[in-house]
């Protein structure tokens, strides 16, 4: 869009921030100017240097504390610097050296922890990294060192930050409470902790998480927990894994599942269970168990399914879908 009069120039810019770019230097009045980074922060990059004032810096740095980004090397200075990291943390990575003092440091990571990342080594003090850590786990990533203590934080405050453990600092209780967190992170437990009430608690949390069970611990009855509680779950698992108990499981809950399973599982009462649920699931009975029970009971739910019906069975079945 055009903008020709300083009426758009001032809608659009009140819209959309961003607009500024399309905006002609003509009709960049400071109302339009002043709109913009109201608006969207980061417009701070459209406007000229010749009519940047530190009223528009402050007002864009105050919606978006990454619009630091587009303040002049020559005219950013601990104010700005101070107030940006306190709208958005990250913004520390747009902070010089010479600006980068403690306070400033400590303010970003309280506001975000993955700020961490841009404190110089010298000032990443125990107390920035444990701020850092208590608003974001996953900063523990960017600390130098950290003590027990301090780890332990990190995988309540984020499972995940177990990762960014070393191997031979993962303690059985630091792997227990990363776990508890996020069940997924099972996939950097060591297996000397890994144990059935841990993965049954993994699974309890988040039943995909049976994918990182080792096979010493995936037993039928954990699988069958697992898709109870997801179906889905039942995909992933490798065939070995789906047992007959498995698959009763997974196709009482969804006939058509029975597709997924393997011909060792499909037995007779699995394929009762299927098609009970859901008559369509016929189609995936192997032909040597579509017995005169298990057809009449898909039928029951699907009469469209006589064509998968054996010819000695489909009198016994019309009269089920007469009665």
């Amino acid at each position: 869009m055009k903008i020709n009069t300083i009426e758009e120039a001032l809608s659009e810019s009140k819209k959309c921030g961003l607009s500024l770019k399309d905006i002609p230097r003509s009709l960049m009045t400071k109302d339009v100017l002043k709109n913009a980074v109201e608006n969207n922060g980061l417009a701070l990059e459209y406007i000229p240097n010749k009519l940047l004032t530190d009223e528009f810096i402050s007002a864009a740095i105050a919606e978006n504390g990454m619009a630091l980004e587009f303040v002049p090397k020559d005219i950013k200075n601990e104010e700005f610097a101070l107030s940006a990291v306190g709208q958005n943390g990250l913004a520390l990575g747009f902070v010089s050296k010479k600006l980068k003092t403690e306070n400033i440091c400590l303010e970003a990571v309280k506001q975000n922890g993955l700020a961490l990342e841009f404190v110089p080594k010298k000032l990443k003090t125990p107390d920035i990294i444990a701020q850092a850590i208590k608003q974001n786990g996953l900063a523990l990533k960017f600390a130098k060192t950290a003590d027990y203590e301090t780890m332990l934080e990190a995988v309540k405050k984020s499972g995940f930050a177990l990762k960014y453990i070393p191997k031979t600092k993962r303690t059985r209780e630091l792997c227990a409470n990363a776990v508890k967190q996020n069940s997924l992170v099972m996939q950097h437990v060591p297996k000397k902790h890994q144990s059935a009430a841990m993965c049954l608690e993994a699974v309890k949390h988040n039943p995909f998480s049976i994918t990182f069970v080792p096979k010493a611990l995936k037993t039928s009855q954990l699988c069958t927990n697992a898709v109870k509680r997801n179906r889905w779950v039942f995909i992933e698992l490798d065939n070995e894994f789906k047992t007959e108990q498995v698959c009763k499981a997974v196709v009482e809950q969804d006939g058509i599942f029975l597709e997924f399973a393997p011909k060792k599982s499909k037995t007779a009462e699995v394929c009762m269970c299927a098609v009970k649920n859901d008559g369509l699931a016929l189609g995936f009975v192997p032909k040597e168990l579509r017995l005169k029970d298990i057809c009449v009971e898909a039928v029951k739910q699907h009469g469209r399914m006589m064509k998968y019906i054996p010819k000695e069975f489909k009198d016994d079945c019309r009269d089920a879908l007469l009665k």
